[in-house]
């Protein structure tokens, strides 16, 4: 386990490398906002050329303070950042923070110093937060530290935040003032050469001062650590997340369905989508996210009513609310007795409710206990548009406040007004979740109840799978000895048959005659396929011949293969038969798996057969796989009305397909030489458990 990070977000006693009472320079900056912000503990500033700073003594080196220092803010130019840690590190300072610029993010040698410098750390057993970061805040009263040069200070509030941008960072606190959401902790990464995301999250974990977490993310300095640390955190508080990078413009090219299926965003989709994250598309969503996660009760399901005192943003609303997934259902008939009796006739009662623009606070107060009151409704959302008739937005906002208050349920507000309404409502103690627009609240509720459902279902683990792992290794060794690329028909089934899979009965052939022998061991009807490494898909040269049903059929198949292939260029000695038993009917999917340079293996699922790349409705999971990982990767396709039964056609046994995304998901878990794997078709039955692979390919490095 790493070093704790309390002496970087709980330090003591600080360092401040080259602080100055130049106000404009980064140095007078931190200096000033460590002092503004009341930080509890010792702070010590070195600067040889300045004698004190705000009154407070300048050391010529951090060798001449006299205590130890928990922390050490090095704000040097490069040049001088080397010899600062160093000095620093021999003083036994247990963090080091770098604000300087010009590592990684400029080139090679970049790299390299900041590399030498985390050695450096690490030998010392000192954590090292960046470099070229903007610092952290943690504002506990215990602590008061604000340690980074955002040009104004953050606001105290339940959010731990961590950003690998640092401008972007200084962005978001602005963001967070106008919305009236503060941070608990907030921690700019930088290059993360050491403390990261996951340092943070672990640091997060069990800590009640931080019940929601929020990060910006361009990349993952370790999707598998990241994952397994996240599973355990999303039971217990949320994770909302903003990963850019969605696009992917350098994916690399692959030859199979697989790998060039999964280029671009579906690492990031999966790992949200197994770790119960929160995933969020702009830093805006985020807090909006946020926002509902810190204020209100978790929903207990989808169903919303919406209050209004006007007809068009309730049916805004409305629209949005179903977009994202979200139910209105009707009111239960108390619930509508009981309004009616409050509001005027032309009143809508009705989910919307529409008020209709005479309404006053004390109705806006009274309706929404009423409806927070309705069994048949899980949240309400209630909209305030200005300028109406008899009330201003602030006052009706602050007479419903005790509703929203006392709500055990999920409330929310949206108020059409000026921005003047909203500069006066963050002032407001135990203000509920306020949003400009229908819209904006729609889709944060959405992400909310989500998160709310996932969290409800039972913790999420990982089989046992037993694979001969040994005959697959033997086989996966003989290709890389060969010098990777495609392994043979026959050993690719094998590997699939050692793995668990159940595969149609083949066997491969030379000549007509092998062919015919084999036909009559398999048992016609059989499938004939052209066998070959350079052979991709088979079906687009003639490659493939399906339901031959005798000798005479099985040899005049073979010669018109042979003719199609010459054609294609393919030469009589590059390739060779594959025979396997036919199997009618049955569904077509895909299972499947390539490699990622930052998440390692991923599984694949959707719909199979020679239009998959065309149709593309697949969905992505990150290994290692859990069973409910693998229904959701199943469950979640466009097209999955298909295997369950549409147009008078039964449904297909699932629980093969999922059984078969594990498998696959071990297999290439387990054995790091699989470049890419498809399994396509594997054809899936209505009868319980019934399914089989009929074609594959695996590459191996």
């Amino acid at each position: 386990m790493a070093p704790s990070l309390d002496p970087l977000l709980r330090p003591r006693t600080i360092a401040v490398i080259g602080a100055t009472s130049r106000k404009e320079s980064l140095g007078g900056k931190i200096t000033a906002r460590l002092f503004d912000a009341g930080f509890t503990g010792r702070v010590y500033l070195v600067n040889p050329k300045q004698e004190s700073v705000r009154s407070t003594r300048c050391y010529k080196s951090v060798l001449d303070v006299p205590e130890k220092i928990d922390l050490a803010l090095i704000i040097v130019p490069l040049a001088g950042v080397l010899q600062a840690v160093a000095e620093c590190l021999k003083h036994g300072a247990k963090a080091i923070c770098i604000i300087t610029a010009g590592f990684g993010e400029i080139g090679a040698e970049g790299k390299a110093l900041q590399e030498k410098l985390a050695a450096m750390c690490r030998e010392a057993g000192a954590r090292l937060l960046g470099p070229n970061c903007m610092g952290a805040v943690n504002n506990s009263p215990a602590v008061a530290l604000d340690s980074t040069f955002s040009p104004s200070p953050t606001l105290s509030g339940p959010l731990g935040f961590a950003s690998q941008s640092g401008s972007l960072g200084c962005a978001v606190i602005n963001l967070c003032e106008e919305r009236g959401i503060g941070f608990s902790q907030f921690v700019s990464i930088g290059n993360k050469v050491d403390v990261n995301e996951n340092d943070l999250l672990e640091a997060w974990e069990n800590d009640d001062e931080v019940p929601v977490i929020t990060l910006y993310l361009e990349s993952f300095a370790d999707a598998d650590q990241f994952l397994e640390i996240a599973r355990r955190i999303t039971p217990k508080k949320p994770i909302v997340l903003v990963k850019a990078g969605k696009t992917a413009a350098g994916a690399k090219a692959a030859s199979s369905h697989t790998g060039a299926l999964s280029a671009g965003d579906t690492g990031a989709e999966a790992l949200c989508r197994q770790a119960g994250i929160i995933r969020a598309d702009s830093i805006g969503e985020m807090l909006d996210a946020a926002l509902i996660l810190s204020r209100c009760p978790l929903p207990e399901g989808r169903r919303v009513a919406v209050l209004t005192n006007a007809g068009g943003p309730g049916i805004l609303a409305a629209d949005a609310l179903a977009e994202n997934g979200l139910e209105l259902p009707p009111l239960a008939e108390e619930t509508r007795s009981r309004l009616r009796a409050i509001l005027r006739p032309d009143a809508s009662l009705a989910n919307p409710v529409d008020m209709v623009a005479s309404a006053g606070p004390q109705q806006f107060r009274q309706c929404l206990e009423i409806l927070l009151d309705d069994p048949n409704i899980d949240t309400v959302m209630t909209i305030t548009v200005t300028p109406p008739l008899f009330c201003g937005v602030y006052e009706t906002i602050l007479e419903m406040l005790p509703a929203f208050r006392a709500a055990k349920k999920t409330a929310i507000a949206v108020a059409m007004a000026a921005e003047e309404f909203y500069g006066r409502a963050r002032t407001i103690e135990g203000l509920p979740p306020v949003f400009h627009q229908p819209e904006d609240a729609a889709k944060a509720l959405a992400r909310v109840v989500a998160y709310a459902e996932r969290r409800r279902l039972p913790q999420r683990t990982v089989r046992t799978i037993a694979q001969d792992d040994a005959a697959i290794a033997k086989l996966l060794a003989k290709q890389s000895a060969r010098g990777g690329g495609y392994l043979p028909a026959d050993d690719t089934f094998r590997v699939l048959e050692a793995a668990g899979l159940r595969v149609a009965p083949w066997a491969l052939v030379d000549t007509p005659q092998d062919a015919v022998r084999e036909a009559r061991r398999i048992g016609y009807p059989v499938v004939l396929k052209a066998n070959g490494e350079a052979i991709v898909h088979k079906s687009d040269i003639g490659g493939v011949a399906l339901n031959i049903k005798d000798d005479a059929a099985l040899e005049q198949a073979i010669a018109t293969m042979r003719a199609k292939l010459a054609a294609a260029g393919h030469a009589p000695d590059t390739w060779n038969l594959f025979l396997q038993a036919f199997r009618p009917g049955g569904r077509e999917v895909i299972i499947g798996s390539s490699r990622d340079d930052s998440y390692g293996p991923l599984v694949m699922f959707g719909l199979g057969g020679t239009f998959v790349e065309v149709l593309k409705d697949v969905k992505f999971g990150l290994t290692p796989t859990a069973r409910e990982d693998a229904e959701e990767m199943v469950r979640s396709i466009r097209a999955i009305k298909i295997l369950t039964g549409a147009r008078g056609q039964a449904g297909v046994d699932l629980d093969p397909a999922i059984e078969a995304i594990e498998i696959v998901a071990r297999l290439v878990r387990e054995h790091s030489s699989i470049v890419e794997l498809d399994v396509n078709p594997l054809l899936l039955y209505p009868e319980k458990g019934k399914a089989i692979a009929v074609d594959a390919r695996i590459r191996v490095k």
